[in-house]
Order: structure tokens, then C-alpha cells, then sequence
């Protein structure tokens, strides 16, 4: 069983710097799904690191990565999307 606390510690880890924060910002924008090679190009990241911010997420239930024939789909979760307004929210506080 996943202890809560941990999980909330692995979220504020990952998403306090300004990358994952702009894979979040570009699937939100994208009507929800997107490639990890277009985020790669958008926000001048390589492939593998987006990836591996990918996986992060994926195992913390913020994104959901399905694949077609030829490409692997980024979609934000329920979560995601929560959680993404979330820190807009305070992205734009003054």
C-alpha cells in the first residue's frame, strides 16, 4: 500500500521545477494529449529526459501514455488536470 505522505513528496519533487510544469502546461493546451516528441521540440528538452519525466508522472497517475501504431499519446488524468490548475492557480498569484 502506498504510504500517502510519500506520494504527495514525490508530486512536490517533480513538479517544483519549471520542465514538468511545461509538459503539464502543453498537454493541458493541446486538447488534453500530445507526443513526447512534440513536447521535446516545444520547450527545447531532449527526448529522453521528456521521457523520463513521462514515466514519473505516469507512475504518480498524473499522465496516462497510450500508443497508436507509430507514436505513444501523452494525455493528462483526472489528476493530472486537477493538479495542473492547481499550479496555475498559484503560478499566478501575487
Amino acid at each position: 500500500m502506498k504510504n500517502i505522505s510519500d506520494e504527495r513528496g514525490q508530486i512536490q519533487k517533480l513538479l517544483l521545477h519549471s520542465k514538468p510544469f511545461l509538459i503539464l502546461k502543453m498537454i493541458y493546451y493541446n486538447d488534453n494529449h500530445t507526443y513526447a516528441a512534440v513536447i521535446s521540440r516545444k520547450i527545447d528538452c531532449s527526448y529522453s529526459y521528456i521521457v523520463k519525466l513521462l514515466n514519473k508522472m505516469s507512475k504518480l497517475d498524473i499522465v496516462k501514455v497510450s500508443s497508436d501504431k507509430h507514436r505513444k499519446i501523452i494525455k493528462l488524468t483526472d489528476k493530472g488536470k486537477k493538479l495542473f490548475k492547481l499550479l496555475m492557480t498559484i503560478s499566478t498569484m501575487k
